[in-house]
């Protein structure tokens, strides 16, 4: 909603009201939040209790994990590489996208927006897609199930092929095609990575370790890139062939070392399948 809506605002009030806008709607948001944010009814006993969690006490709760160890697990590195160059790509396509597609493909500013709104819905549909294949496959015992890293890993391989793609065709229609489509793929790694960090962690830990999983570099290198270049389009070109180096490095990392079954042994964090985190695989 938030590209045509925001294309609007641009074009009559300027581009600060378009920054003021999203602000004034996250204060509201936050002060909504505030009066109501709770814990749902579905949550597990384990979160409500673990807030205090030591040691293993009779309330069951789960011992607490050093968060040295939890941060330097492989599991952890490797889900925060994965969600910095999911969010480098998300935070980029929406800062420089509408830009890259109106002074680089020739697109008006009317239509960068809508093709900046359906590739959000293209990501919304991606994530709803992943979860329901996910949730359908953690229920059946009985069927195979792809390691999470495994999975994962060839995905965001898959996404960064696209983006360098996108980089290198000239074609404005096979642009949109996989901004909507394959580089989509990218932000799966986020629904994965909030997992299996979950997976790893206490309960009464997880804020801190999931609280993370962010990257706010994008805009800014983004933005230097496209001014140090000889050209606009090159310096799009180079800055989009970054986005998929380092999704291809986030997708390697996690076929080899996204393993959070093997690590949570290790932390000793038992599986709470109540909040149906993740299936043993």
């Amino acid at each position: 909603m938030s590209a045509p809506l925001l294309t609007v605002v641009i074009e009559v009030w300027g581009w600060r009201w378009a920054f003021g806008s999203v602000g004034l709607v996250g204060l509201v948001w936050a002060m909504c939040w505030y009066a109501r944010g709770e814990e749902g009814p579905l949550a597990p006993s384990l979160v409500r209790r673990s807030a205090g969690a030591g040691s293993s006490g009779a309330d069951g709760s789960a011992p607490s994990v050093p968060y040295r160890r939890l941060l330097l697990s492989g599991t952890w590195l490797t889900a925060a590489f994965g969600a910095f160059a999911a969010y480098w790509l998300l935070s980029a396509g929406l800062t420089w996208a509408p830009d890259y597609l109106h002074e680089v493909s020739g697109l008006s500013l009317k239509q960068s927006g809508a093709v900046v709104t359906a590739t959000a819905v293209g990501n919304a549909v991606v994530l709803l897609a992943h979860g329901l294949l996910a949730r359908r496959a953690s229920s059946k015992e009985s069927v195979p199930r792809l390691p999470a890293g495994l999975g994962g890993g060839l995905v965001m391989c898959v996404a960064a092929v696209s983006i360098a793609a996108f980089a290198e065709v000239d074609t404005v229609g096979v642009k949109i095609a996989l901004m909507v489509g394959p580089m989509a793929l990218t932000n799966v790694i986020l629904t994965v990575s909030q997992t299996v960090v979950a997976r790893i962690t206490p309960a009464g830990q997880r804020g801190v370790a999931l609280g993370a999983l962010a990257g706010v570099l994008s805009p800014l290198v983004t933005g230097r890139m496209v001014d140090a270049a000889a050209s606009v389009p090159a310096g799009y070109h180079s800055a989009y062939l970054l986005m998929a180096g380092l999704v291809a490095v986030a997708g390697v990392l996690a076929v080899c070392f996204l393993r959070p079954e093997k690590d949570a042994l290790r932390l000793e964090v038992p599986e709470a399948p109540a909040a149906g985190l993740l299936p043993a695989h």
